[in-house]
């Protein structure tokens, strides 16, 4: 996928509204419990959770163990892949027409259901980009060909 300049345009507003909306979010100085053993001792422990992968990703981040608290850099980074994944659906679902895109796209961050998930620290990360590669996965699953459909059931798994 390349980016013309309506889309780094379209990126760069629905980010900026996307990071107005989470700015207390981004700006919040407390811990969940999950997110105060792992401030406090610096371990992994998704992996017991069923989320090795998010272990991967914290490892590489912080450049091995033991895991320090980086926020909001993983809110930042996870709401930066949400909305280019959203940008990836925009000209399938919407066309050109790019306010109704922003609104819509909108309201999937700012569902109260979501907007608790951006509210963990560490897990913050991990969680928008489950659901960025869900979006990825389910624009590749439109297209009948073999290996867009081994491409979306490998995104989803």
């Amino acid at each position: 996928m390349t980016f013309n300049n309506n889309d780094k345009m379209f990126v760069s507003i629905l980010l900026g509204l996307v990071l107005i909306y989470t700015f207390p979010l981004l700006t919040q100085q407390s811990y969940y419990i999950d997110d105060l053993g792992r401030s406090l001792y610096g371990g992994l422990g998704w992996s017991g959770n069923g989320r090795p992968l998010a272990d991967v990703i914290f490892y590489v981040i912080n450049f091995g163990i033991p895991i320090t608290d980086s926020s909001p850099l993983p809110l930042i980074l996870g709401l930066t892949a949400l909305v280019i994944s959203l940008v990836y659906i925009r000209d399938y679902l919407f066309g050109n027409d790019y306010i109704t895109a922003a609104l819509c796209f909108m309201m999937i961050i700012a569902n109260p259901f979501f907007i608790e998930n951006l509210s963990y620290k560490y897990d913050s990360l991990t969680m928008c980009l489950s659901v960025a590669i869900s979006i990825m996965a389910s624009r590749k699953s439109y297209s009948r060909e073999i290996s867009n459909i081994i491409i979306a059931v490998t995104l989803t798994i």
